[in-house]
C-alpha cells in the first residue's frame, strides 16, 4: 500500500494525494473556542471572534478548491464529548447564520441600488426638461444643473452598490462556503495539547 505524501506548504501540512491542507490550532480548553464575553450556556455561546478571524486568514492563504481539515489540539484532561459536539454544532450554526446575514445584506444592497437608479434617472430627466419649462426663471438653469449633478451622483451610487459592494459580499459568501465545507476535528494529547507518539 502506497503511503500518503505529506509536505509542508507555508505554515500548513499538505497532503498532495487528497489535495488537503491541515490547519492545526492548539488551545488549553474548550472555553478558548467560545466568545469570552458571551455568558450564555455553552449550547448558545457564539464562537471566539479571534478564532473566526484566524480561520478566515488561513483560508485566504489556501488555494480555493482545496480540501481543508481544521484540527483543534487540546490536553487529554479536558476531554468532554458534549462540549466537543457543542463546538462542532456552534461553528456550523455560526457559519449558517453568517450566510443568512449576507443574503439579507445582498437583498438590501440591490433594493438600495434600484432606488438610487430610479431617483437618479428621474433627476436627469427632470434636468433635461426643466430648462424649457422654467426658461423665464433666472434660477431655472441652476436648478436644472443641480438636478443633473444629483442624478449622476445617484446613478454612480447605484453602480457602486452593484459592482463594488456586491463583489465584496460575493467574496464573503465564497469564504463562508469554504469554511462550511471544511472538516473540523479534535485531537487530544499531553498537557500542551500535543499528541504523544
Amino acid at each position: 500500500m502506497r503511503s500518503k505524501k505529506v509536505t509542508t506548504k507555508a505554515m500548513y501540512n499538505y497532503d498532495s494525494e487528497s489535495n488537503t491542507y491541515h490547519i492545526d490550532i492548539r488551545v488549553g480548553s474548550y472555553s478558548d473556542l467560545f466568545n469570552k464575553w458571551d455568558f450564555s450556556p455553552y449550547y448558545e455561546k457564539d464562537l471566539e471572534p479571534e478564532l473566526v478571524d484566524y480561520l478566515v486568514g488561513c483560508f485566504q492563504e489556501i488555494p480555493s478548491g482545496s480540501n481543508v481539515v481544521v484540527s483543534f489540539h487540546l490536553p487529554k484532561t479536558v476531554y468532554n464529548p458534549d462540549l466537543e459536539e457543542q463546538f462542532t454544532r456552534s461553528i456550523y450554526f455560526h457559519l449558517s447564520y453568517g450566510r443568512s446575514q449576507l443574503e439579507l445584506e445582498k437583498r438590501a444592497l440591490f433594493q438600495d441600488a434600484m432606488l438610487y437608479a430610479g431617483y437618479g434617472i428621474g433627476f436627469v430627466v427632470l434636468a433635461r426638461l426643466l430648462p424649457s419649462l422654467l426658461d423665464a426663471l433666472i434660477l431655472g438653469s441652476i436648478i436644472s444643473e443641480g438636478l443633473f449633478v444629483g442624478g449622476w451622483v445617484l446613478l454612480w451610487e447605484a453602480f457602486s452598490q452593484i459592482f463594488f459592494r456586491n463583489r465584496r459580499l460575493k467574496r464573503e459568501r465564497e469564504m463562508n462556503a469554504r469554511l462550511q465545507a471544511a472538516s473540523y476535528r479534535f485531537i487530544y494529547g499531553d498537557k500542551d495539547g500535543l499528541a504523544q507518539g
